[in-house]
């Protein structure tokens, strides 16, 4: 079984702006995830290297995909995976203001390449439904290749059907909230057709304003 997770873990704070990355650090530990999709990840000298010391820490390996530059060095999502990885590609996504990323990942699971898509739509209305379009398209172009697109979506209502299930939704669990906060679902993981999906859960701590999505699979 695959157990994928994905996190946005607010530049390493909390709610109020506490620093919480070695605790965010250990609930990734507890979950024991065998891939990873990270958002809101610091590189660079003035806020750490958050990819970097999550990888150290937990013996993962890791990809950082830079959105903007920031304080001497990038800021963005990273992908790290306890998987041997076999192919990585950072692609810019349209956007009208702030610049945003897709981390697409291939690794070796059972014996077969599996494809992770890791990103983090605008909170720009237009611009998102243009990267939700353009990711639909990139997807729909290797319909054989297992994958699993994750991320935060900044939308209430996102969706890759019918192409990719909704893992939450598959469990009836979409009503939860991912960034209890706000009373809102904004993070999410998609599933091919090739996938089943044994198990959805959000794991409830408080570190960041989001919880970390977690999902269980099977091809």
């Amino acid at each position: 079984m695959l157990r994928a997770v994905s996190y946005n873990i607010h530049s390493g704070r909390d709610l109020f702006w506490r620093k919480r990355l070695d605790q965010m650090v250990n609930v990734l530990h507890e979950i024991e995830p065998d891939v990873i999709g990270l958002q809101e990840v610091h590189q660079n000298p003035k806020f750490g290297y958050q990819a970097a010391y999550i990888a150290s820490r937990l013996n993962y390996e890791y990809v950082f995909a830079p959105s903007i530059e920031l304080a001497g060095g990038h800021y963005g999502n990273a992908f790290l995976t306890k998987l041997p990885l076999a192919e990585v590609q950072v692609i810019p996504l349209p956007s009208k203001r702030e610049g945003r990323s897709l981390l697409k990942a291939t690794v070796i699971w059972s014996g077969r390449e599996v494809s992770i898509w890791n990103t983090h739509c605008s909170l720009n209305k237009a611009s998102r439904h243009l990267q939700i379009q353009q990711l639909l398209s990139w997807a729909n172009q290797q319909p054989d290749i297992p994958r699993l697109i994750m991320g935060d979506f900044n939308s209430a209502n996102a969706s890759f059907s019918p192409s990719y299930a909704d893992c939450a939704m598959i469990h009836g669990k979409a009503n939860l909230p991912t960034i209890p906060a706000f009373r809102r679902r904004l993070d999410y993981i998609f599933a091919s057709r090739h996938w089943s999906v044994c198990n959805y859960d959000l794991y409830p701590i408080a570190w960041s304003d989001h919880l970390p999505v977690i999902v269980d699979l099977e091809l």
